[in-house]
C-alpha cells in the first residue's frame, strides 16, 4: 500500500463528448520520486494528501528517497521532491485564477 498511487496509473478522465480530458501541468519544482513516479500519479498523490490531511505539504525530505525508494518513505508526503512555495508561485495562480474567473463570467453572459 506504501505506492498506492501506482493503482491509479493509466486511468484517464474522459468528458460527455468522450473527448481525454486534459490534465493540469504541474510546476517545473515538484519533482516525483520513486519507482515509476509520473506527473499524473504524483497529482493524484497531492490531490489525496490535501484530501485527507491538514498537514502541510512538503514532498519527501529524507536523502533516503534517493537511494532506495522503498527504505524511509514519509508517508504523510506525497512522492515528490521537497519543495518550496514562493510569493511569485502564489502571484501567478492568483492571475490565472483570475483569467479563468473571466471566462467563466463571459461564457455565463453569453447564455
Amino acid at each position: 500500500q506504501l505506492f498506492w498511487e501506482k493503482k491509479l496509473s493509466g486511468l484517464n478522465a474522459f468528458d460527455i463528448a468522450e473527448e481525454l480530458v486534459k490534465t493540469m501541468d504541474l510546476p517545473k519544482g515538484l519533482q516525483g520520486v520513486g519507482p515509476g513516479c509520473t506527473d499524473e500519479t504524483l497529482l493524484s498523490a497531492i490531490a489525496s494528501a490535501l484530501h485527507t490531511s491538514t498537514m502541510p505539504i512538503t514532498g519527501q525530505l529524507s536523502a533516503a528517497v534517493e537511494k532506495n525508494p522503498g527504505v524511509w518513505l514519509n508517508t504523510s508526503q506525497p512522492l515528490c521532491k521537497a519543495f518550496m512555495v514562493t510569493d511569485e508561485d502564489i502571484r501567478k495562480q492568483e492571475e490565472l485564477v483570475q483569467q479563468v474567473r473571466k471566462r467563466l463570467e463571459e461564457a455565463l453572459m453569453a447564455d
